[in-house]
């Protein structure tokens, strides 16, 4: 089973900016955990649905595909406005082979 948690005003957006990455403003913290028996390939970009539209968001870091062993987590990063995140519903990450996996938000 993959499972998607969505954080957002993480508190990793000030170790991002200064320590680590140089990488300002990445307020929303996705981790993908992955407790099933293979790995997973999951893409850099993600789904914003409601009940209306979706919206479709490519600017993640790592700003690649991100191999998810059996038993790991792995923790995406990216701005978003908050006008913007409160419009939607859910969050959908997307893998290579086109698996869907969702979060409520």
């Amino acid at each position: 089973m993959v499972t998607v948690k969505a954080i957002m005003n993480t508190s990793m957006e000030d170790i991002l900016a200064f320590k680590c990455c140089s990488l300002p403003n990445q307020n929303l913290e996705i981790h993908v955990i992955n407790a099933s028996e293979k790995a997973v390939v999951v893409n850099n970009w993600f789904y914003l649905k409601n009940d209306r539209e979706t919206l479709k968001v490519e600017n993640l870091y790592p700003p690649h595909p991100v191999t998810v062993h059996p038993n790991d987590i792995s923790a995406f990063y990216c701005n978003m406005d908050e006008n913007t995140w409160e419009r939607y519903k859910t969050l959908v990450m997307i893998d290579t082979e086109g698996k869907e996996y969702s979060t409520s938000i």
